[in-house]
């Protein structure tokens, strides 16, 4: 026997009506949300602009929208593909990408930096970055503060270097790495490709040598017989040019521990405010010594600072001591400081402040000095002030 189904009652029928009005209410104020979208989620799903960081847009793309000349070498090297767009950093953002080492570049005048991924045609991934400082001695200073150990030299430039993967080298105020990510002959063969393809795309600085007015040429006479002189005051001659001195050249050889010069663009040897100086570390007969230069822009800035290096020294333990009546004949000024087995001679030449520092033995340092001194007198005869 069937049994009938009992009708609903009256407070079942106003429950089912208040769920689907419950419903229906919740569909309607879905469909209102999402005719009004959040503006806040649209932000949310689009990507980011990039102001005043890396700019890795397009090849003409730098910094807050502006290009940067070391982009350019990086866009149509042969025989490599990109495979990543050119990033470019200011002083601003340079840590953005090196943070940690940007200290080190902006305290040698960094101006800007780009960098790009390529494949070499053997398969391995290169990074390629292209520093640019103020001056060639500023390329130098970051090229040697960071010299890695075990190098060896390359012939593409004076400062070439290479490791097992990579290659290293400056070219006028541009200071260049290139690393891979594996080390075998091939990868070897195909960075120093790279290299010189880089190389040979970057400036090489003579225009601002030409437009530097240390470096102008007196112009020509006119062809032809002599004109007489006009009648008047004699004629005041032109002012001297003033020497332009290359440190690096000014060391002596005999004894030069290889891959051993260093420019310190601050604080050299410790001191604050005791910028450019040029190093050299020497193996002699009597013990092992440091040879320093720096050229400053006048004798009075040389002996100031040589007085300065001094002070420091004997804040630090060292005491002076007389020089030998057999020693080295260095100029007046001169000074010997000694303190627990290390020697240190100080002297200027010009606007050259000299030295030897950190010496083994006084036999080393008086070595030293003489030799450096003398290389110095020659080099520096015709000096203008």
């Amino acid at each position: 026997m069937v049994k009938a189904r009992g009708v609903p009652g009256s407070g079942q029928r106003r429950a089912a009506l208040t769920v689907l009005a419950c419903l229906a209410a919740v569909a309607c104020w879905l469909g209102l949300t999402q005719s009004r979208f959040n503006p806040a989620v649209l932000v949310a799903l689009s990507p980011p602009q990039l102001t005043g960081s890396m700019a890795a847009a397009g090849p003409t793309q730098g910094v807050q929208g502006r290009a940067l000349a070391t982009a350019a070498p990086l866009e149509a090297l042969p025989d490599v593909t990109p495979a990543s767009p050119v990033e470019s950093y200011d002083p601003a953002t340079l840590s953005d990408r090196i943070d940690g080492k940007a200290e080190l570049y902006l305290a040698a005048n960094f101006k800007e930096m780009s960098c790009r991924a390529f494949i070499l045609p053997n398969g391995a991934h290169v990074d390629a970055s292209v520093y640019a400082q103020a001056a060639p001695k500023d390329a130098f200073a970051v090229l040697s503060a960071q010299r890695r150990p075990g190098s060896r030299p390359l012939p593409l430039a004076p400062d070439a270097y290479a490791t097992e993967n990579a290659l290293y080298f400056t070219r006028a105020n541009h200071y260049v790495e290139l690393v891979a990510d594996r080390a075998d002959a091939a990868t070897m063969a195909d960075l120093e490709r790279l290299a010189a393809s880089l190389y040979a795309a970057l400036p090489d600085g003579a225009a601002a040598v030409a437009a530097s007015p240390t470096q102008t040429p007196a112009p020509m006479p006119a062809a032809g017989p002599a004109a007489p002189p006009a009648p008047g005051p004699t004629a005041v001659a032109a002012p001297a040019v003033p020497t332009v001195v290359d440190e690096k050249t000014l060391f002596p050889t005999a004894g030069l521990t290889a891959d051993s010069l260093r420019l310190a663009a601050a604080d050299a040897m410790g001191m604050a405010g005791f910028s450019n100086v040029y190093t050299a570390e020497y193996v002699l007969a009597d013990g092992s010594a440091t040879a320093l230069l720096a050229w400053r822009d006048a004798p009075a800035t040389a002996t100031a600072e040589a007085r300065a290096f001094a002070d420091f020294l004997t804040q630090n333990g060292y005491a002076a001591a007389p020089l030998p009546p057999n020693g080295p004949p260095l100029p007046a000024g001169a000074v010997l400081l000694v303190a627990d087995g290390s020697y240190e001679i100080l002297w200027t030449r010009g606007r050259m402040l000299a030295g030897v520092h950190d010496a083994t033995s006084r036999q080393a340092a008086l070595e030293l000095a003489r030799e450096l001194d003398a290389g110095l007198a020659k080099a520096l005869a015709q000096e203008t002030p």
